[in-house]
């Protein structure tokens, strides 16, 4: 999956982060991002190898929670105040970067998804990703459910 290596890198760049040169708003939105970016990669691991291992109940909850976590870090770096605050050119190279990365990661399990289809018994799959609230939202259709 591409979006694996992108916010393994994304979580790379910010451990190198040094905290002392940025305002305390700076510092919180760096601690945010830390968290949240190892949260979304350990679950996006989690996704991928419950897809691999074949085991779609679990690969349903990783997914629910994956898309969670990503709606969450989408709506907070999103936020005009939270771009205002940015003086620092690092960070605000890697809140574009984890907005990229997030459309890579809707993509990667939307494409997983398709592909795997009859295995999770999906009859459909439709995204919608509104600006207005900042939000993604998938909805799959299950076969006799």
């Amino acid at each position: 999956m591409i979006s694996k290596e992108k916010i393994s890198s994304i979580r790379k760049e910010l451990d190198t982060l040094s905290e002392s040169n940025l305002s305390v708003a700076e510092q919180g939105i760096l601690s945010f991002l830390k968290e949240q970016v190892e949260k979304e990669e350990n679950l996006l691991s989690e996704f991928e190898n419950n897809i691999n291992q074949k085991n779609y109940n679990d690969a349903l909850t990783s997914f629910f929670q994956l898309i969670q976590r990503t709606n969450m870090m989408y709506v907070y770096v999103i936020q005009p105040s939270i771009l205002s605050m940015l003086s620092n050119e690092r960070i605000s190279k890697i809140i574009q970067d984890t907005i990229d990365c997030i459309a890579q990661i809707i993509s990667d399990i939307v494409i997983l998804f398709k592909n795997n289809m009859k295995d999770f018994g999906l009859e459909s799959l439709n995204i919608n990703i509104n600006s207005n609230p900042p939000s993604i939202s998938l909805s799959l259709a299950i076969k006799n459910a």
